[in-house]
């Protein structure tokens, strides 16, 4: 059941107001037309919340009529956050993934860039583990993992212009000494492991 506070007001649920009735009471108090307590009488809204609108939109300020359910609010827009995940994916597709300690530094250093109000650890510098877990249910093409195992020589080089040059060095070194077949070895790297281990990394999901 509904209560009194000690100002006389009947107590409401936690957003339980009509976006349509503050808009009008803050137009009324705006235009100085009736009081804030008036306003907040007359159209059914909470006092405080409707001085918090006010003194927001004195202040310049970004101020939303809707109600907000629960203490936290989403940081970053759909579009911020579409920049951040395609971010995600273009450094996984050049070879250098970011493992879930490096996303959360990398989305506390883009909102703090960015000057969104947000509740991230400003001591840690870093996105807390509850904003991980909703960007990767809204991105469920992303995944953590481990990612395979390569020669970072290997990775680095093997690119067009590298490979076209180990060919010509091939090649001229065959004409140089006319290896012949029984000369030529093939070898690999069993037992002298050049691979670098890797923790999980963020990366788009079925890729190797």
């Amino acid at each position: 059941m509904p209560g009194n506070n000690s100002d006389g007001e009947t107590k409401k649920k936690k957003g339980d107001w009509d976006p349509a009735s503050m808009h009008k009471a803050v137009q009324k108090v705006l235009s100085n037309e009736i009081s804030a307590r008036r306003a907040a009488e007359l159209y059914q809204v909470p006092r405080t919340t409707l001085n918090d609108r006010i003194s927001a939109i004195k202040n310049s300020k970004e101020v939303s009529i809707k109600p907000v359910m629960g203490r936290f609010h989403k940081t970053f827009s759909s579009e911020h956050e579409e920049i951040l995940a395609e971010h995600v994916k273009d450094l996984a597709n050049r070879l250098m993934p970011l493992n879930k300690q490096e996303f959360l530094r990398l989305a506390f250093q883009l909102a703090e860039k960015l000057k969104l109000p947000h509740q991230f650890n400003k001591e840690k510098m870093l996105a807390g583990k509850n904003y991980y877990y909703a960007f990767m249910k809204r991105h469920s093409d992303l995944s953590l993992r481990t990612a395979e195992s390569t020669s970072l020589m290997r990775a680095v080089g093997f690119n067009r212009p590298q490979v076209e040059r180990f060919f010509e060095g091939l090649e001229n070194l065959m004409q140089k000494f006319n290896f012949t077949p029984y000369k030529i070895w093939n070898c690999d790297e069993t037992g002298v492991s050049i691979v670098q281990k890797h923790a999980k990394v963020l990366a788009t999901k079925n890729q190797r």
